[in-house]
């Protein structure tokens, strides 16, 4: 599945949180954890390692094209309610 971005978002983010969209691929190869958001279903705050750091991304999964992309939407390293929830979620796996 192809990720994503508007560039400028991206740009943002990374200057401010030092975070680059361009890692949410590492966060796929250890376990994470993938929720639809609340107050917008069409969203997913999806939670795990990206560079040794535990990362919060907020994406869409989206159908261009024939084909579903995942689009990044923002991103900053994961809040203590997410490590906890995270650690819950993934302590069996």
């Amino acid at each position: 599945m192809k990720i994503f971005w508007d560039e400028s978002k991206r740009k943002l983010v990374l200057k401010k949180r030092h975070i680059d969209f361009a890692h949410l691929q590492q966060l796929f190869l250890f376990p994470y954890l993938e929720e639809p958001l609340l107050n917008n279903p069409e969203q997913y705050r999806i939670v795990g390692f990206v560079q040794e750091t535990l990362t919060t991304f907020i994406i869409e999964y989206r159908e261009e094209e024939l084909e579903e992309i995942i689009w990044v939407v923002t991103a900053w390293k994961s809040t203590k309610q997410e490590e906890k929830l995270y650690e819950e979620e993934i302590k069996d796996f």
